[in-house]
């Protein structure tokens, strides 16, 4: 190589260590959970984690969003719950006494951090998931 091969290379590895600097290391804004809550909401097959994953979704409150179908509904039961699942109000009404049990599993932050959710639930079924937890679980 030559001298001008070599201040090419040279220029061209700066610029990529720059921009490999100002731009990997970051996080786009739209990957950011917001300050106020973030969760990660699984459903597994069975009584505990260790069946199947069934689905898991993420739920950012306030400005609302992630994979959750309904993240407005979803914020607006754990806020009403103070970020408390076990005092999420769900929804009344029957189901069957089929035995197919369901675990529901949360886990992350609420009030910007102050509070860490660390909730794990087994159902009957889908039916008493949805009775307990609606709409939080409803994905």
């Amino acid at each position: 190589m030559n001298k001008r091969t070599n201040k090419r290379m040279a220029a061209l590895l700066g610029a990529a260590a720059l921009a490999s600097t100002a731009f990997g290391a970051s996080t786009p804004a739209s990957a950011t959970p917001p300050p106020y809550g973030h969760i990660t909401l699984s459903v597994y097959a069975g009584e505990g984690t260790g069946g199947p994953l069934i689905n898991q979704v993420e739920l950012w409150c306030n400005s609302n969003g992630g994979s959750h179908p309904d993240p407005d509904a979803a914020c607006a039961a754990v806020d009403k719950a103070d970020g408390d699942f076990e005092l999420l109000e769900g929804e009344p009404g029957p189901c069957t006494a089929e035995w197919m049990p369901v675990t529901a599993v949360a886990d992350g932050y609420w009030h910007g951090g102050v509070t860490d959710i660390a909730f794990e639930r087994s159902y009957g079924n889908r039916c008493a998931l949805h009775r307990g937890t609606t709409p939080v679980f409803d994905f």
